[in-house]
């Protein structure tokens, strides 16, 4: 067994059993600076043409609903061959295999992203059945990551050690290559550039002296306030907004974003 690739697995306290897979040394291409964005929020790899027109025998992802940044549920089809493989081997986790991954047809699955998470530079996917961990590896390229998938079967057994002496070991070998070909495939890198600019945050400081103020497109106006630090953005005049209503933060919002020239 290559020492780049691990199987491990163990009785689950809530029932069933946990099986790990891990490659502890996977070279990534043009890693990101910071490693907690290694993977990408659910609902950007739904946009990836990768995942939405997959080859025969590989998988795919739709978005149906995001209820934050990094936080969807997801309709998905998976039946690549270490799935396949992984089903006789584990042959006990026919159910949950056919429920959760091992089916052309489509599947549901609620996907969230953490980042920093469970310790500081490591990116997260948690699933339905789920846990995937990227972790940076300290080398001093910075490409090397730890890829870490965990899952579990409904039942507390193993396979029998004359199938997994035959199998097990060639099995390892290819999901650790398998792991390489996706993390360096074709669109996982344009991902990574469409999810750090997928969301804008706004903030709002706490105003005790009236309303929050707006662009306005007449300077002379009575009303208007002249802000120096908005004039190499065209954006020197200022008014309040609506001071004597009472506010609506996305009302605001839609008429900040319109007087900066864009439709919400």
């Amino acid at each position: 067994i290559r020492p780049e690739a691990v199987l491990s697995h163990r009785s689950c306290p809530w029932g069933g059993h946990l099986i790990k897979m891990e490659a502890t040394n996977v070279f990534i291409q043009n890693a990101p600076a910071d490693p907690a964005n290694m993977l990408v929020r659910p609902e950007v790899r739904a946009l990836s043409p990768a995942y939405a027109n997959p080859k025969p025998a590989e998988y795919s992802w739709q978005c149906l609903e995001t209820y934050g940044p990094g936080n969807a549920l997801m309709e998905r089809t998976n039946c690549m061959w270490a799935i396949r493989l992984l089903s006789v081997l584990f042959g006990h986790s026919q159910c949950s295999t056919r429920e959760h991954f091992f089916e052309k047809t489509r599947t549901v699955t609620r996907l969230a992203l953490y980042r920093d998470f469970p310790e500081r530079g490591d990116s997260t996917y948690v699933g339905t059945e789920t846990i995937s961990i990227a972790r940076r590896l300290p080398h001093s390229s910075g490409s090397r990551y730890r890829l870490v998938f965990v899952f579990s079967t409904p039942e507390d057994n193993v396979p029998p050690r004359s199938l997994c002496d035959h199998h097990l070991p060639a099995f390892i070998d290819m999901f650790d290559q398998m792991l390489e070909r996706v993390v360096n495939g074709p669109g996982f890198l344009d991902m990574r550039g469409v999810d750090a600019k997928m969301y804008l945050v706004l903030s709002l400081r706490a105003f005790n002296r009236g309303p929050p103020m707006i662009p306005h497109n007449s300077p002379c106006s009575e009303e208007s306030f002249h802000i120096s630090v908005g004039e190499r953005l065209g954006l020197a005049s200022w008014i309040r907004f609506k001071p004597h209503e009472k506010f609506h933060m996305s009302e605001y919002l839609q008429c900040f974003v319109e007087r900066l020239g864009y439709q919400l």
